[in-house]
This record gives C-alpha cells, structure tokens and sequence, in this order.
C-alpha cells in the first residue's frame, strides 16, 4: 500500500465517529442542580449554583445523586461569604462523570441557614449506612452473570446512594449503590 493511500484512510478513519458511540452529550445545567439538591431537601434557586467546569450527559436530562458536600458547611459558608462544593453524579452509570458544584447556601430571615436544612445533605452521622473504610461486598447482577466483589468503600454512604469504592489492593474502583453496612449494589 503506498504512503498515500495509507494517509488516505487514516485520514478517513480519524473523520469517522467511534464506531459504537454515541457522539451526542447534553450540558447539565445549574438548574438540573439546583433540583437535585431540593429532592435532598434542600430549595435552591438555580442562581445559587455555579458549575465551574463544563459538565455532560449521556441523557437530556439525568437523575443526580448528591454524593457529599465538601467542605461541609461552615458558618461563612452559610452565610454566603463562601460557596460550598457539592459534589454530584448522575444516578446511572455510565450517563456522566462525577463532578463539582459551587452553591451559595439560601438565609433564612437574614441569618445563616439552620443546619437542620442542610443535614439531608451533609450526611447526618445518623444516616450513614456505610463508613469509609468498611469491608464489603459489591454484588453485580445482570441476566446471564452474577459477580461478587470484595471491596472497602472509599467514602461515607447512606442507603441509596452511590459511593466509590475499591478492591483491597486498591487497584480495580468502582461505584456501587449502598444496601446495608456491608453490600453494594453495581452495575457493568
């Protein structure tokens, strides 16, 4: 094949799209945000979140999971001298890469916030299933397979909510959906 045809079909092949991906993605908006953290319980106008760095989806419009919020909120932070990062990932695996809001917590009567607002999401000590550290079992089920995972969770979870984990030598990570003190739930 000659130098030229060569360059040809490389050329070519660079044009085409991934044979097998899609090459759609949907921005996710402050307003999508701002949602997700009033089903946490928390009502935010969508002029309080700030995304720092563009953020896409698989989906028009995903579901987000508040993962955790870093650092929790302090007494500037809640009056608005700071934002906080919050940060989210989508429900579904696979629909978008975890990332980080900035949020301007809301006043209440032009005071800070209680924290009684905000413990949905800081991740209330009482509601946490799941401790950083723990040693536990990843469960991923699908028609035809069933696979179990030893793995230590690399955050605090409650029921529900996904958290990174990792295998013991901390060479596989994963993301699974906290069950009880000791299972996750995945999916591959």
């Amino acid at each position: 094949m000659s130098t030229r045809a060569f360059t040809l079909l490389l050329m070519a092949a660079m044009a085409v799209p991934a044979w097998g991906q899609s090459s759609f993605h949907f921005v996710v908006t402050p307003e999508q945000v701002a949602r997700a953290l009033s089903a946490g319980g928390i009502v935010i106008a969508p002029q309080q979140v700030s995304l720092p760095a563009r953020v896409v989806a698989a989906e028009t419009a995903p579901a987000l999971d508040i993962l955790s919020i870093e650092p929790p909120p302090s007494k500037a932070e809640l009056t608005g001298h700071a934002p906080s990062r919050v940060k989210l990932a989508c429900h579904q695996p696979g629909e978008c890469l975890p990332f980080y809001a900035n949020v301007n917590w809301p006043k209440v009567d032009g005071q800070p916030a209680p924290s009684s607002i905000i413990s949905p999401l800081a991740g209330n000590a009482a509601n946490i299933t799941m401790r950083a550290g723990t040693h536990a079992t990843l469960v991923m089920d699908d028609q035809r397979s069933h696979i179990q995972v030893a793995v230590i969770s690399l955050e605090n979870g409650m029921a529900g909510h996904r958290i990174r984990v990792a295998s013991p030598d901390h060479k596989q990570f994963y993301f699974g959906e906290v069950v009880n003190a000791n299972l996750l739930r995945g999916s591959f």
